[in-house]
């Protein structure tokens, strides 16, 4: 008779492995660091921005902004941030407009918007791929300022 037995050990510790391996891997990628694109956009009536550096908004975002009244979008600026779990980050969109940008974790996020260097208001909101930020304002001549915040 022939003592011969099947040993599953090596290729239980093999898989063992794997999983462990494969699972921390995972982790890693959904404890990423996001990535946020923040633009400041003009909003007019008018045909042309009154600077003319400033470019047309992508079609998909001015479909977004069907809420507004506005027939023209132009963006002024565009970044792109990357902020590690509680870290917060300031952003100078023009001469006129900073805002700061804090990650509370949860896809949460605390934005500061100053104009002229005063505090304009504070939004804690949840940004995602499918949900972005809008915030706008009023300015002279019947346009507007508007920041858009979407994860990428």
């Amino acid at each position: 008779m022939s003592n011969s037995r099947i040993s599953f050990a090596g290729p239980l510790a093999w898989l063992g492995c794997f999983l462990l391996m494969t699972s921390f891997g995972a982790s890693k990628l959904a404890a990423a660091d996001p990535r946020l694109e923040v633009q400041l956009v003009w909003g007019t009536n008018d045909d042309s921005s009154p600077d003319p550096k400033h470019k047309p908004l992508e079609a998909s975002l001015v479909k977004k902004l069907g809420m507004f009244k506005w027939k023209n979008y132009f963006t002024v600026n565009r970044k792109d941030v990357l902020l590690a779990l509680n870290a917060a980050q300031k952003i100078q969109l023009s001469p006129q407009c900073e805002i700061e940008i804090k990650h509370l974790g949860s896809q949460r996020y605390e934005i500061n918007v100053f104009g002229q260097k005063k505090h304009v208001k504070k939004i804690t909101e949840k940004i995602t791929r499918q949900d972005s930020l809008t915030i706008a304002g009023d300015d002279k001549n019947d346009c507007a300022w508007i920041i858009l915040i979407r994860e990428i």
